[in-house]
């Protein structure tokens, strides 16, 4: 994976605006356990840096941490972080973590006002542990609040999910680049909440996917759409906890995972719950069989793959 002609391919170019093209087959995820992330109740902040430091040098085939953000990020484009905090849960993708993601792209030249840390509601975010910021030098952090974009006419295979015209987050919109980073749950509609689930928290019609066919077509439709898809740069997947489906209680991870390609992301993800489960006595086949469906039609759609002969896992154990 590291050799010049494969990041060609894989590595989407540093300039502002530049697409993502998706990643390489087979498609590569990286899963970094570190063993001390936790010091009882609390998350190290070096190892979190550690992890994502490995995982970003394995995915990337760049031995220098520095030099595999730079080939993803440029340091004049805006970056947003979608991070995961919807109020009905007790756990969300963890505060640390998300912040380290943004002091990996400052370290690389990319000013922090040009960084924002979003999800639907600033008070979400609040209520998660994150600390809002709107104007004030640093790291901007605050929620859609309501300000979607709808259709202007122009591209409406932009703005439409299985027939339903949508609107999207204006800070998705604004943004050159975005890092979905979002926790690892089960779901009882869905089967698990990972990569493509976030971005029920990116536009304003959520409520309309819940259902049958709608949710499984819809949850991979949304993830195809370009002005998602295309602005899609990196996926860092936060298993340092995995929510179990009461989203009050939880099995203690150690892990994450980044990647290029959702589907296969979130199809490790179910792995990784699935395991969780097990190890519980508890029956993971319910959400195995919600996911799976979702996961095909993303490969259908060509998003990404599910099938595990199409991916490159690698195990980075840490700590």
């Amino acid at each position: 994976m590291g050799d010049d002609k494969t990041l060609d391919n894989m590595l989407p170019a540093p300039v502002p605006g530049a697409p993502h093209t998706g990643g390489m087959l087979p498609a590569p995820v990286s899963g970094a356990p570190h063993a001390g992330v936790w010091d009882g109740e609390t998350l190290v902040p070096e190892a979190i840096r550690q992890m994502l430091d490995a995982s970003i040098a394995k995915l990337t085939g760049l031995n220098d941490p520095n030099q595999a953000w730079g080939a993803l990020f440029n340091p004049s484009e805006r970056i947003a972080i979608k991070v995961n905090t919807i109020h009905n849960s007790q756990f969300w993708t963890h505060v640390p973590l998300a912040m380290a993601v943004a002091a990996c792209l400052q370290e690389i030249g990319v000013p922090p006002e040009q960084i924002v840390v979003f999800d639907r509601r600033t008070d979400e975010l609040e209520n998660a542990g994150f600390t809002s910021n709107r104007h004030e030098p640093g790291v901007r952090l605050f929620g859609t609040d309501g300000h979607y974009a709808t259709w202007d006419g122009i591209d409406p295979a932009g703005w439409r999910v299985e027939g339903l015209y949508v609107s999207l987050s204006n800070i998705l919109l604004e943004c050159d680049a975005l890092i979905n980073v979002p926790i690892l749950k089960e779901h009882d509609m869905s089967g698990v909440s990972f990569a493509m689930k976030n971005h029920y928290g990116t536009f304003d019609r959520p409520n309309d996917f819940y259902q049958g066919e709608r949710m499984r077509r819809g949850l991979a439709g949304l993830n195809a759409l370009p002005l998602i898809r295309e602005r899609t740069r990196l996926i860092i997947g936060d298993a340092l906890e995995i929510v179990r489906i009461d989203w009050e209680s939880a099995v203690t991870g150690d892990s994450i995972l980044m990647s290029f390609d959702p589907v296969a992301h979130d199809t490790v993800g179910l792995q990784l719950l699935t395991e969780a489960a097990i190890a519980e006595g508890r029956n993971p086949e319910a959400a195995i069989n919600l996911a799976s469906g979702w996961l095909e039609y993303g490969a259908e759609l060509g998003i990404g793959t599910n099938d595990p002969d199409n991916m490159e896992l690698v195990e980075i154990n840490l700590g």
